[in-house]
């Protein structure tokens, strides 16, 4: 399996393909790569005019725009990779019957396009730190590592349906079904102390609950005690390389299903 990632021609495609992906998501669209600012523009609008002003969160939760905003980021790029990593397949059926490519790729340029959309959310909050005096330190850096769990936990649930999705087409129908009973069940929006304790181990098992909180950590200054959520995270990479390793031996009958 790792032979097919060292290849030089395997990068060199993907960046062909992951260049080609956001063309396609920009061609032909009046104000182009704004739209990229656009979703955390919003999100800062949403929480701090209807959550912070309307509902009043923000005087239970100090700094409430911002530790909301990692929320939403977190869930954001959560659920950007499942939506386009599991109809990659689908929608590029000429390039999975190429025999002559590792069809891996083809997910992972479109997980790539959501990259640098969260790249930007990541700017915008380190600027939003600024606006609330938020000081500045060395762990900041782990953040970097934060968006890499983040991409594990989105594309190691969006490979499996991306896989499973060649041979039962309805599978679709439970993605939004997936997306929106997750949301109920992680902390974008709202404190874990809101949360039962006697819940809690709900949280604990949900890796996007994790991630947000170490967003929070290192951004808003909060979060929980992240050794918590130790097994969601566990979870998330088994289901990361097992449903990498099980695309790569069955893409050939992916293929010829298709």
């Amino acid at each position: 399996m790792l032979k097919i990632f060292l290849k030089k021609d395997f990068w060199e495609l993907f960046w062909v393909l992951t260049l080609r992906e956001i063309k396609i998501k920009y061609a032909q669209t009046y104000m182009g790569v704004f739209w990229m600012l656009f979703p955390p523009i919003m999100a800062i609008i949403i929480t701090s005019f209807f959550f912070g002003i309307l509902m009043r969160v923000s005087a239970e939760i100090p700094n409430y725009t911002l530790f909301a905003y990692c929320g939403m980021m977190g869930w954001y790029y959560f659920s950007f990779l499942i939506s386009y990593t599991s109809v990659s397949l689908i929608q590029n059926i000429d390039l999975v019957h190429k025999t002559n490519i590792p069809r891996i790729v083809i997910p992972l340029a479109k997980a790539m396009v959501g990259f640098f959309d969260i790249i930007i959310w990541v700017a915008i909050s380190l600027i939003l730190k600024v606006y609330y005096n938020l000081p500045y330190n060395f762990s900041m850096i782990f953040i970097i590592g934060v968006v890499f769990l983040n991409f594990i936990t989105g594309f190691s649930i969006g490979i499996w349906i991306a896989i499973f999705s060649i041979r039962w087409r309805d599978i679709f129908q439970i993605i939004p079904y997936i997306i929106g009973f997750t949301m109920l069940v992680t902390p974008v929006l709202y404190h874990m102390n809101m949360v039962p304790n006697n819940l809690k181990f709900i949280l604990y098992f949900n890796p996007v609950a994790g991630v947000i909180e170490l967003y929070r950590i290192y951004i808003v200054n909060t979060g929980e005690n992240i050794g918590m959520f130790l097994p969601g995270f566990i979870f998330a990479f088994v289901l990361f390389f097992s449903g990498i390793y099980l695309f790569i031996k069955l893409e050939k009958k992916l293929a010829e299903t298709i």
